[in-house]
């Protein structure tokens, strides 16, 4: 799951000496007719990569966000990211940064530039939401965002605060909307003041909607509330992918997509449609393939009782990487029009035991990939255009490259 648009896209440095620059006055509702087309970095993306990935995208990107900050606890709410995950010492000189990722926003022309807060953590569960509940620790974690924004000289904000929908539990919930629904609206209004836009980004959930496209009741991640922040935000990125997590399937089938987009079209009201940002997986996964009685499925002669060690888990993968793997294996990825994705299953030699304590006994296991290529973000910026809605963000950018944006400006103009 994510500092902006393309922190300094050489991190040399001198770079890191340049005071970073104001951002523009930008003012999204205005940019109705154009549509949106970027995507995140996460924090551990050299910056070359970075640098290379956004001069591919010349002319086609127009927005750009890195992981730069992290919820690290009550004590440390905000935190900046270094290369390697960890955060920089509070004693840093300029804590909205780190030195990797130091900001010389003229590298970007008219990129527009946003860093990602974001909580991830498994570990730090509830802490947040007990952050916002509490008035005087929100107070402070909204002064500390937007100053940090600020100086950091990004246009805006993205918020990544997944916790909520996968650590905390949805017992929390009730508590947390109100609290999430304050906040939002009060570090809105004074990003605003700091001409600073503010981003949220949420989790769509598999099957939460109803056929008019309302939220199903006691179903999705309600506590987002995509409609009581829809006047307060400039965007709302909608995270449609790990659409499949335990068994293998689509990463973010098409249809489910469109699903999510028109139902948060109703939920936030035709006139903030333009707000909505349809996300695009460029990526894909690799699982153990069930078989019988949830057994994993193996391929030539082996125990039926056996079971594979960790070599078994489930495990990310490019698309890059996936077609070298059918390759590897000499098989080739089908097209699954419904989905739009890609598939295709090999077998990969794996150890394991028939039961606890016997010796370990190698067997062939069957393993299911399903990845998105380049053409899902084709077809995404078409479904946007379609919708009506602002247009599509990936995740993520490292996945791009010159030929995905020749053909979507092909396909859109």
């Amino acid at each position: 799951m994510p500092l902006p648009g393309l922190l300094c896209a050489a991190v040399a440095a001198g770079c890191l000496a340049m005071p970073a620059p104001a951002a523009p006055q930008v003012d999204v509702t205005a940019q109705r007719g154009a549509p949106v087309i970027g995507g995140w970095f996460g924090n551990w993306h050299p910056p070359e990569t970075v640098a290379q990935k956004v001069k591919d995208g010349r002319g086609v990107l127009t927005d750009v966000a890195i992981f730069g900050w992290q919820f690290a606890g009550r004590s440390r709410p905000v935190c900046a990211l270094t290369f390697h995950s960890g955060c920089v010492p509070a004693s840093a000189k300029r804590p909205y940064e780190s030195a990797e990722l130091a900001a010389s926003w003229s590298e970007l022309g008219d990129v527009r530039t946003w860093v990602s807060h974001i909580d991830l953590d498994a570990a730090r569960s509830g802490q947040l939401a007990g952050v916002l509940r509490h008035n005087s620790r929100r107070r402070d974690l909204i002064a500390t965002l937007v100053t940090w924004t600020v100086d950091l000289g990004a246009d805006g904000l993205d918020l990544d605060w997944e916790s909520f929908a996968y650590h905390d539990g949805s017992g929390s919930w009730r508590r947390t909307r109100p609290a999430f629904v304050a906040t939002i609206r009060q570090l809105a209004a004074a990003l605003h003041k700091k001409d600073r836009m503010l981003s949220v980004t949420v989790p769509a959930g598999a099957q939460p909607f109803t056929a008019d496209g309302r939220p199903r009741s006691g179903s999705g991640y309600w506590v987002y509330d995509w409609g009581a922040i829809a006047d307060s935000v400039d965007r709302l990125n909608l995270m449609t992918y790990d659409y499949s997590w335990d068994r293998p399937g689509p990463i973010g089938p098409n249809p489910w997509a469109r699903q999510v987009v028109r139902s948060a079209i109703v939920q936030m009201g035709r006139d903030n449609a333009h707000k909505i940002v349809v996300g695009v997986p460029l990526y894909g996964k690799s699982w153990p393939t069930p078989g019988v009685g949830g057994r994993p499925r193996t391929i030539g002669k082996c125990p039926a009782a056996w079971r594979p060690d960790s070599s078994a888990d489930l495990f990310s993968v490019t698309a890059a990487d996936a077609r070298a793997l059918a390759r590897e294996h000499g098989t080739r990825p089908r097209l699954d029009r419904r989905t739009g994705e890609y598939t295709f299953r090999y077998g990969e030699r794996a150890s394991g035991r028939v039961k606890r304590g016997a010796r370990t006994r190698t067997c062939t296991l069957s393993r299911t990939v399903w990845f998105s290529s380049g053409k899902a973000l084709v077809k995404r910026a078409q479904m946007a255009r379609d919708e009506g809605i602002g247009g599509v963000y990936a995740w993520n950018l490292a996945g791009t490259d010159r030929g995905m944006y020749r053909s979507y400006q092909r396909a859109i103009g």
